[in-house]
């Protein structure tokens, strides 16, 4: 809890279209929020844009860089809910992967937001509560010449359940989101026949919107017996075709 008696959100990748959405959504819940991200200008933006929230510039894959972060929160209180919504979306077929990219991947996708969550945890548990909603994917299920990512998101989706095991006893809960097709910056080069199909597939008849996204985090951050869990927010997809990426 900060000075304020309100609980700290550090949500990561804070600065981005998602995470932006997400920061804003956890202010209006009542969080006292820290946005983390790698530019200092976008994080000074989003934070000042988001009510009582605070701005610490952030690398998921630098040890360094993310004791500083989770330092800075102590001085706010601790963290009492982590957002793990940092992620890097570039990949290839297996045959053209560079071990660079995929370790990148790893590094951003599924090894940061672990590490950070060691960190978090901690404190968490000599506090007797948290929450951690970590931003996985449908494409934990499998997407055709994505395997870096895919495999990143699996990882992640097979850690919150056993993390959810782990630290349940300690008053932490551990849950995921997989978003589906999303309009961000991001989706927005997508050629128009591969946005007309996706599109089409989607039960509701629409692409997500972060805000989307921001709404299922807040309801999970405050879900104090659900843990474990991966909430499809996919406007239906996972319903219409439960292996469809």
């Amino acid at each position: 809890m900060s000075s304020t008696g309100a609980p700290v959100a550090l949500v990561t990748g804070g600065a981005g279209g998602i995470g932006r959405a997400i920061a804003a959504r956890m202010a209006v819940a009542g969080h006292t929020v820290v946005v983390g991200d790698l530019e200092a200008d976008a994080v000074r933006a989003t934070a000042e844009e988001t009510a009582g929230a605070h701005g610490v510039v952030l690398d998921v894959a630098d040890p360094g860089s993310r004791r500083a972060a989770v330092a800075a929160c102590e001085d706010l209180g601790g963290i009492d809910v982590l957002v793990n919504c940092a992620g890097v979306l570039r990949d290839a077929r297996l045959a053209k992967l560079d071990p660079g990219l995929f370790r990148r991947l790893q590094d951003v996708n599924l090894l940061g937001p672990l590490a950070l969550t060691r960190l978090a945890a901690a404190g968490m548990a000599a506090r007797g509560r948290g929450a951690v909603v970590n931003l996985a994917s449908r494409a934990w299920l499998g997407t055709f010449g994505s395997t870096a990512y895919s495999t990143a998101k699996g990882g992640l989706v097979g850690a919150t359940r056993s993390l959810a095991l782990e630290l349940g006893p300690h008053g932490i809960t551990v849950n995921a989101l997989a978003p589906g097709f999303v309009d961000t910056a991001m989706t927005d080069g997508l050629p128009p026949e591969i946005r007309r199909r996706t599109l089409a597939a989607i039960p509701v008849g629409r692409a997500g919107r972060p805000e989307d996204v921001a709404d299922a985090v807040a309801y999970l951050a405050g879900a104090s017996y659900v843990t474990g869990q991966v909430l499809p927010v996919c406007g239906g997809r996972s319903v219409a075709d439960p292996y469809a990426a």
